[in-house]
């Protein structure tokens, strides 16, 4: 495969064009959110790890139910940190899911453990418990549960067995904010979760951020250091606060060295904000996903994750799976019609983890995820964002429509 660097790291190109449009940015900024950040940068003493960080971490903590919360730059870092406190290193494994956004993965990777890539559900497409246990080892030091596009995984089931292996589960809900089982928030379960504020999520702190919760006190304890190079405060009283230095820095972990994540203050002050308008969005969100399912639920060619009972999925994107195999026709000659004719400017997600060069290089490009393969191949995404009119949503629903009708008929 040739690799073309691109100006669009997105990949999904111009947005000009096109009736329906992938928009890069998922919902605009209110007029209280714009005033909250202006706010800082006019008043704020500090620009970062002061007042509004800690007043975010409460509120996150208070909105998820979080132990502990620290709000960092980007998920992946958040997921860095993760794989730290998990201890992970070279001769240790963790099962990672194989269908996710790379970053899932990679900072499992660096570390120098083994990935073991996780196949999916067949009914709600996030990782499946019976894989996670048929690929459990002595070696297994980490289960990462992706809720992938917002679909919370069974979170029960991957518990009780993580426990019984005594293994550390980290949550990946960068697209979950708002997701749910039973009531109770998806990365209130394991024992570390990581949040992504990206502009493409429901909800961002000025196009990145991200969030990472700690269950345990002994491991929340190491955080902040492990978040800020190692800076610390001397031990004991001191007599002059400069000597011998401002601050320390000191070990949080042995042998790791620390990092830097800090997040700035307005974004912090935003995040906060948007927090309280939250649900109000992703109801918005669900309600035009269940609409479109309902409109196309007489098209059997298409199909949708199954969302269990008592689950909250926020459907962060808009994913469907499409079965032309009675015709003769896969996914990409429907897309061919629904992008160049009816211009949506659909997209395909996540390309199986392991079929990338990146971690074909890395040795991470044996995969045995049988359900993965005979499906992903025939899966597109919808344009999506908070949330489409129903103008936009008919249109698109009869643009599949005809599409199928037309491959149907030879086209």
């Amino acid at each position: 495969m040739e690799i073309k660097k691109m100006d669009d790291p997105s990949g999904r190109g111009s947005l000009s064009g096109y009736k329906v449009p992938f928009p890069a940015r998922q919902r605009p900024y209110s007029e209280k959110e714009i005033e909250t950040v202006v706010n800082v940068m006019r008043n704020a003493e500090g620009q970062t790890q002061g007042d509004h960080m800690r007043k975010f971490e409460q509120d996150l903590a208070a909105y998820t139910g979080a132990n502990h919360a620290f709000a960092v730059d980007n998920c992946t870092n958040a997921l860095t940190l993760a794989a730290q406190l998990c201890r992970l290193g070279p001769g240790d494994e963790a099962i990672v899911p194989a269908y996710t956004f790379c970053s899932s993965a990679i900072s499992f990777g660096r570390t120098g453990a083994t990935i073991v890539w996780g196949d999916i559900d067949p009914h709600t497409w996030v990782i499946d418990v019976k894989d996670i246990e048929r690929k459990i080892t002595p070696r297994t030091k980490a289960i990462v549960v992706v809720h992938l596009l917002g679909m919370p995984a069974d979170m029960e089931a991957i518990m009780a067995l993580a426990r019984k292996h005594n293994v550390k589960v980290v949550e990946d809900c960068a697209q979950a904010l708002d997701s749910r089982i039973n009531g109770r928030h998806v990365g209130s379960f394991g024992d570390y979760a990581c949040f992504s504020f990206h502009g493409a999520k429901t909800m961002t702190t000025l196009g990145e951020g991200g969030a990472l919760l700690v269950k345990d006190a002994a491991d929340a304890a190491l955080v902040p250091g492990l978040r800020f190079c190692g800076i610390a405060g001397f031990a004991g009283e001191r007599e002059r606060y400069w000597v011998p230095a401002m601050s320390n820095v000191a070990v949080d972990i042995a042998g790791l060295w620390p990092n830097n994540f800090c997040i700035g203050e307005a974004q912090c002050a935003l995040g906060s904000v948007m927090l309280e308008s939250l649900t109000a969005h992703t109801d918005r969100i669900i309600e035009a996903g269940m609409k479109i399912r309902g409109l196309l639920a007489d098209t059997p060619e298409i199909s949708f994750a199954r969302i269990p009972e008592g689950y909250r999925h926020v459907m962060h994107q808009f994913a469907m799976h499409f079965d032309g195999s009675a015709f003769g026709k896969n996914r990409n000659d429907l897309l061919d019609l629904i992008v160049n004719e009816y211009k949506i400017r659909s997209i395909v997600q996540y390309y199986p983890l392991y079929r990338y060069p990146l971690f074909q290089a890395m040795n991470a490009g044996q995969a045995d995820c049988p359900v993965l393969e005979g499906w992903w191949d025939n899966t597109f995404s919808f344009p999506w964002w908070c949330a489409p009119d129903d103008e936009a949503i008919h249109y698109m629903v009869n643009a599949v429509k005809s599409a199928i009708d037309a491959l149907k008929l030879g086209r």
